[in-house]
């Protein structure tokens, strides 16, 4: 029977999810995702494939626990009872803390993994799904005329895109400057949300009638 990632793990357990967690990372280093192998995997973390198999159903599963733990790390849920800017700096101090932390590494993955490939894909996918679920019970969504599933892909894109932009790109800022970037490039979905009505449009079928002037094009 397959280990239970979701768990609390023994002693042991820990020991071999690092071990595995640690190979992956530093074979991302090295090559794509995409040629990343489970013998690969097994080689780096000094256990047989049967071990392997053990607690993940292939690499995708383990990239899968990598991510909830980076997850975990990063404590996203507590932002669902903040208002929608409390829990947007909330989200971007700990991505950004976390990547200046690991900031070599990131560049070393960066360089084999690019925008287009599985492993940023698949962050991104994971990334508007947590935004999504914050969204859903922010208590200020039910005011939005903009379909919460949208503002949550707005979201995770320019997430994305300040923290490559002031991390990586050639004109690094400071923390305080790259989010006064991510907060005036999402200015419209913070402020002038109008109160009242439904979600997603109007009843005639305009979905921007409601939206501040400045945000109709």
């Amino acid at each position: 029977m397959k280990y239970d990632v979701s768990k609390k793990p023994t002693r042991g357990a820990q020991r071999t999810l690092d071990a595995f967690s640690g190979s992956l990372l530093a074979l991302l280093a090295e090559q794509p995702f995409e040629q990343v192998t489970v013998n690969e995997l097994c080689q780096r973390a000094g256990y047989p494939r049967a071990t392997f198999y053990n607690y993940f159903d292939d690499k995708y599963d383990l990239l899968d626990y990598g991510w909830m733990r980076i997850g975990a790390h990063l404590r996203l849920d507590e932002a669902s009872s903040m208002d929608a800017e409390e829990g947007l700096r909330t989200c971007f101090d700990r991505a950004y803390d976390l990547c200046v932390a690991h900031l070599d590494a990131v560049k070393r993955t960066l360089a084999h993994n690019a925008g287009s490939g599985y492993l940023l894909n698949h962050l991104r996918g994971i990334m508007q799904t947590e935004i999504r679920a914050l969204l859903r019970a922010c208590p200020e969504r039910v005011a939005s005329r903009i379909p919460y599933e949208l503002i949550a892909d707005h979201y995770g894109n320019t997430l994305f895109l300040v923290l490559e932009w002031s991390l990586l790109g050639e004109r690094r800022c400071t923390k305080a400057q790259a989010y006064e970037y991510l907060r005036y490039l999402l200015a419209g979905v913070l402020h002038d949300v109008p109160q009242g009505g439904t979600q997603g449009g109007t009843e005639d079928g305009d979905a921007t009638a409601d939206l501040p002037p400045r945000a109709r094009r």
